[in-house]
């Protein structure tokens, strides 16, 4: 199964789809952030100006810039992305508690924008199952 975020021919419907959800623009009203997302060696980051999803670069360098990072195997993110995700697996700070995701980098700024994360994630949720 292809995680959608992680799709180069699906990257301009996610960014559409995130930046036209009313839900995650209220969350994410603030954020300016660039979260590196990755699922097994497979990563991206999303880049978040104001709120607005501008960019999902694939392929990141060791010297392209993030804020903090969310990872998991591919098996973790195809149960996170579930309809209805298992136990723990809801989101990504229960998932890492499962000791298959990890986040880091500068964790700060990820809970001060954890809404919009957990939002974000669900509309890529919603877009997995279609």
């Amino acid at each position: 199964m292809e995680i959608c975020f992680l799709d180069p021919s699906r990257t301009k419907k996610v960014i559409e789809r995130l930046n036209s959800d009313p839900e995650f623009r209220i969350a994410a009203k603030f954020m300016t952030q660039d979260i590196l997302l990755g699922a097994g060696e497979t990563k991206c980051i999303v880049r978040a100006r104001d709120g607005i999803i501008t960019e999902i670069a694939f392929d990141p360098s060791q010297i392209d810039k993030w804020n903090f990072y969310i990872r998991a195997p591919e098996k973790g993110w195809q149960l996170l992305l579930k309809p209805f995700p298992p136990p723990f697996y809801q989101g990504f700070f229960t998932a890492a508690m499962r000791e298959d995701f990890e986040f880091g980098g500068d964790v700060e700024a990820l809970f001060a924008h954890y809404w919009a994360v957990q939002r974000m994630l669900a509309v890529m949720r919603e877009m997995q199952n279609e």
